[in-house]
Order: structure tokens, then sequence, then C-alpha cells
């Protein structure tokens, strides 16, 4: 709100120049000039109203360069809101284990590899870390594994340590454009998370089949991107766009409709790989284990399917 008043105040100032070239100025322009310099002035340093766009308690906002932030509080669990509020990009409860929405998906991308085992991966690299949920999330499923977090946003990033428990050692922080992360790293991670599709603020450098190339060449041999995208109930265009791109690189691709929020999980291996994989992996995992937990959630009320 104060960037439109003072955008407007600027606005103001040429008119009123105008009015004096044009020999218009008299004491009741003065006079509306003045009031309404004054009025922009006092609104713009003056405390308004807020109205936070998640249910819940406000607790927090701030403008960064990239976004408007806010933080809400319900019945415990914290949620960070970005610009028009219609997607929560991250959910933070000390009190669960599990945060209910699709950050908790991105542990099931070793589940679709060719050997019944239990779940593992040794590192992460998380493009779009907002408040650090999926890092979180990777942490209590396999351990303390190296993670690195890209945020092209250092405001989220803070906001993400002071409010969301973004504080694992193992975890970090690296405040750059996940495009640029890939071309200059020379390392291979195991699993690689993209959390930045949310329409309609799409970075769509992020969507190209170059993007993934990148991604592909930096996955080891039996590595899995996994891809949050939010769509609605109905829509599934921008789903079907990035898993038909991704298709055009990797051998496999799947996707997983998440039970909670209108999100599809996509994933892709960088080794051939099969369907029928999942199901399999998902029982040889740990009867009460988080990864075991999930996989089930996804074979009981998701729709897993593969992309031809």
């Amino acid at each position: 709100m104060r960037t439109f008043l003072i955008l407007g105040a600027l606005l103001l100032v040429p008119s009123l120049i105008g009015l004096f070239r044009l020999r218009m100025w008299t004491p009741g322009a003065l006079s509306v000039g003045t009031a309404t310099a004054v009025a922009v002035a006092s609104l713009a340093g003056a405390p308004h109203p807020i109205r936070p766009v998640q249910d819940g308690t406000f607790v927090y906002e701030t403008e960064s360069r990239e976004n408007y932030i806010q933080v809400t509080e319900d019945n415990g669990t914290m949620m960070l809101s970005l610009n028009d509020g219609h997607a929560v990009h991250s959910i933070y409860n000390p009190d669960q284990v599990l945060s209910g929405g699709p950050w908790d998906y991105f542990m099931l991308g070793p589940l679709f590899g060719n050997h019944p085992q239990p779940a593992s991966i040794g590192n992460a690299l998380l493009i779009g870390l907002a408040g650090g949920t999926v890092a979180h999330q990777l942490t209590l499923a396999y351990g303390p594994i190296p993670i690195d977090g890209v945020e092209i946003d250092p405001e989220i990033a803070r906001v993400g340590e002071q409010y969301f428990g973004m504080t694992e050692p193992n975890l970090t922080v690296i405040v750059q454009d996940g495009r640029y992360t890939l071309r200059t790293s020379d390392r291979a991670y195991d699993l690689i998370g993209v959390d930045a599709y949310r329409q309609p603020y799409i970075p769509f450098q992020l969507t190209t089949q170059e993007f993934f190339q990148e991604i592909d060449a930096h996955l080891t041999d039996n590595g899995a991107a996994v891809i949050n995208v939010g769509r609605t109930q109905t829509d599934y265009r921008l789903v079907d766009v990035i898993a038909s791109t991704m298709k055009s690189v990797f051998p496999n691709v799947y996707v997983i409709d998440t039970a909670r929020y209108d999100n599809s999980i996509v994933i892709a291996t960088k080794s051939p790989t099969a369907l029928t994989n999942f199901a399999t992996n998902v029982a040889a995992q740990p009867e009460g284990s988080l990864v075991r937990t999930v996989g089930d959630a996804a074979l009981t009320t998701g729709n897993v399917r593969e992309v031809s």
C-alpha cells in the first residue's frame, strides 16, 4: 500500500507543475494539492489495518524486493503466504511430524527405483526453499543428510529461520536464483526438488526443457527429481505441461495428486523405472516410518500414474 501511495504522490507533483505553467494555479487548486499531499504523507507513514490472507492470527508482514510476505498462525501451525495469498508456501508446527500438505510427498522420490529396499538418499538440492518445509520433512524422513536449499528472496529465508524452524544444521541456505545455482555447481544429488510453481507467479526459466536437462545432469544414477505443481481441482494444464516437458528429458515420469491442497507432485527418475515399483517399495518400508506413512497415503487417497 505504501508503494502505491508514494507512486501517487510522485504523479501529483508533475500535475501541480502543469497547472502552474498553464496559469490554472488558483487558491482552490493550491488547497486541494496541499490537502492531497498531506493525506498521502499521513497514510504512507501511519499504520494501517492488517487483513491476513490466510485464516488464523496475523503474526508478521513485510515487503521485500521480490514479494509481499505474510505469516499467520492457526492452532499452533505457522503458515507462509506470498503476494495475493492464494497459496500457502510453507507450513510448520513443532508438535506435528508431518505437515499434511504436498511438502511431505518429496520424500517419495526414491520409491520409484527398481529394487525393493528401505528408501535412503545421501543428499538433496531444493530449489524454491521458502520457509524450509520440504527440508524439514526430508530431515525427519532420512536423517541429517546434507541439503542445499536455494531461495531467491533473502527476506523469505530470514522469515523461515525466525518463524518456521528452518535451523537444521544439515541445511545450507543459498540465496540465489535456482537456475544459476545449477549452472555453477559441480555437485550431484540423489534428490532434486523444485517448489516454485504457483500461478500466476511462475518462474518460466524453471519450466523449460533446458532447465530439466540441467537437473538431469546433476542427479546421481539412481536420483530423482520431485516437482510440486499448483493447480485447481479441475484445471491440470500446468501439471500436464510440466510433466510432458520433463518426459522429453527423463526416461520415466510419474504424477501423484495430493489429498490435501490442490497440488500434484511430478517425479522423474534419472534411470529407467516402472510404476509397479512404487507400491512394492512402499510395502518394503518399515511399519510406522514417515516414508511408509506418506507412501500408503499416496496409494490410498492419491492418483498415482505414469506419464506416457
